[in-house]
């Protein structure tokens, strides 16, 4: 089974620590990956195929919402989906705020983090996305396939093409023609194939 990348941001320290066990309590098909602002978090992304994002939403210089804005403005980054943590804005208008920033926000959690709602969403989202991989995969073999044949196609119609010049120009030519036709001129395939499987 193929692991999930999941990034964790948060920049405090100790709710890394707490995020990461949690995951790592209740999760086997997952890979975890660390950032304590949406600067290591950018540089992250770059480096890895990331693919759920837990952000709080409370940090310096930039936040969550600002983070998930950003990501919507960059191509290879706005189908990433995030789940929003946060022990603040845990009202209407703020929930309202996170899903209305991306469509990609899933979700939105409070803290303290109740664990079996957590667990429970995320395995939503790993089965969600384990039946995305299938069906990618399958879509991928499939355009292999048809690209296989489409090679195939154009070499077969270019041997067709060639074979047909060269039909053109012994037709062109009245004594190969002749010479072709002649019985004691034509050749027995079935013998010379006998003879080359003696020499082997």
């Amino acid at each position: 089974m193929e692991k999930i990348n999941i990034l964790i941001v948060d920049d405090i320290e100790d709710n890394l620590f707490a995020l990461r066990y949690l995951l790592e309590e209740n999760f086997e098909s997952i890979n975890i990956l660390e950032a304590t602002s949406v600067k290591e978090a950018l540089l992250s992304i770059m480096k890895n195929d990331v693919d759920l994002i837990l952000s709080d939403i409370q940090m310096p210089e930039v936040d969550g919402f600002e983070f998930v804005e950003y990501l919507q403005k960059v191509e290879e980054t706005k189908d990433i989906p995030v789940i929003l943590i946060t022990g603040i804005y845990n009202n209407e208008t703020y929930q309202k705020k996170a899903y209305s920033c991306s469509k990609e926000v899933v979700d939105f959690i409070s803290k303290p983090i109740d664990e079996d709602l957590l667990c429970s969403k995320l395995n939503v989202f790993i089965k969600l996305f384990q039946e995305r991989k299938k069906n990618k995969t399958t879509l991928l073999e499939k355009e292999k396939e048809l690209k296989k044949h489409k090679k195939i196609s154009s070499m077969v119609n270019n041997l067709e093409g060639k074979f047909l010049n060269t039909k053109k120009e012994i037709l062109k030519n009245k004594e190969l023609t002749n010479f072709l036709l002649d019985d004691d001129a034509l050749i027995d395939f079935g013998e010379i194939n006998e003879i080359i499987k003696s020499l082997n």
